[in-house]
C-alpha cells in the first residue's frame, strides 16, 4: 500500500510538471495541495479522488433545459449558453486528474472521426461512465450523463459509454481547454477534454437539451467519473 501511494505521488508530481510548468501565469498554474481524507480518497481542489475504486468527483450546476447544444459540461467562463452544466473545477485539473488515474488519451479520435472513410475503432481503454447525481425537494436522483442529450434527427438520446478522454492541447505553454473552457463535448471539439464518440458527434445542429429528464435550472449536482 506504502509503495502504490508513493507511486501515486509521484504520478501526480509528473503530471504538474507535464501541465502546469510552463504557464504564463504564475498563480492561474499553481496545483492545488493533494490531501488525504480517508483510506484511498483525496482532494484534490475540489475535486475527490478514490483511488480505489478509479472514480472522481465534483460539482457542477444545471446550465440550460432547452435548444440547441454543444457540450455536456464546461468551466463557467467557457460556452455556458451550449451547455447542459456548468463547473468552477478548471479543465486542467479534471485532464490531471485522468492521467493521475492512468487513462490514456485517445489519440485517433479526430483524424479518424473527419476522415473520409472513418473507421469504426475500439475506444475502450479511454472511454468514461459519467453519472450525475442530485436531491430535489427531498429526492435524491442518478441518472447516467447520457440521459440528458437529445439527438433530434433520431429521436433518441446519446448511446450508453460514449465518452472518451481524447486530452486538450497544449500550445506555447497554453492549455487550451483552460481558455475555452471545453470540458465534455458532444460536438467534437479538439479543445475539450472529453468528446462524445456516438454517431452524429461532427453535426453541431442535432444535439438537445432534454428537458424531461434534466433537473431543473440551477440546481447543484454531482458529476461522478466512472474509469475504465
Amino acid at each position: 500500500m506504502k509503495r502504490k501511494i508513493i507511486l501515486f505521488l509521484f504520478v501526480l508530481f509528473f503530471i504538474n510538471n507535464l501541465l502546469f510548468a510552463d504557464d504564463v501565469d504564475a498563480n492561474e498554474s499553481k496545483i492545488p495541495p493533494l490531501v488525504k481524507i480517508a483510506d484511498s480518497k483525496y482532494r484534490f481542489g475540489e475535486v475527490i479522488i478514490d483511488h480505489k475504486k478509479r472514480t472522481l468527483e465534483f460539482n457542477a450546476t444545471t446550465n440550460q433545459k432547452n435548444g440547441l447544444i454543444e457540450y455536456v459540461l464546461v468551466h463557467e467562463s467557457g460556452k455556458v449558453h451550449e451547455s447542459l452544466f456548468r463547473t468552477k473545477v478548471r479543465p486542467q485539473i479534471m485532464h490531471a486528474c485522468l492521467l493521475l488515474l492512468k487513462v490514456p488519451v485517445e489519440s485517433r479520435f479526430f483524424e479518424n472521426l473527419w476522415a473520409e472513410k472513418p473507421q469504426k475503432l475500439n475506444f475502450e481503454k479511454s472511454k468514461i461512465k459519467i453519472e450525475v447525481f442530485w436531491e430535489q425537494n427531498g429526492t435524491s436522483f442518478s441518472k447516467a450523463i447520457e440521459t440528458f442529450a437529445i439527438n433530434s434527427q433520431r429521436d433518441a438520446v446519446l448511446r450508453e459509454g460514449v465518452f472518451i478522454f481524447t486530452g486538450s492541447k497544449k500550445i506555447e505553454g497554453t492549455y487550451l481547454a483552460d481558455v475555452s473552457g471545453s470540458m465534455i463535448a458532444v460536438y467534437a471539439d479538439e479543445e475539450s477534454v472529453i468528446n462524445s464518440s456516438d454517431h452524429d458527434s461532427n453535426n453541431d445542429d442535432v444535439w438537445l437539451a432534454n428537458g424531461k429528464e434534466m433537473p431543473e435550472l440551477e440546481v447543484e449536482v454531482g458529476l461522478r467519473f466512472h474509469l475504465p
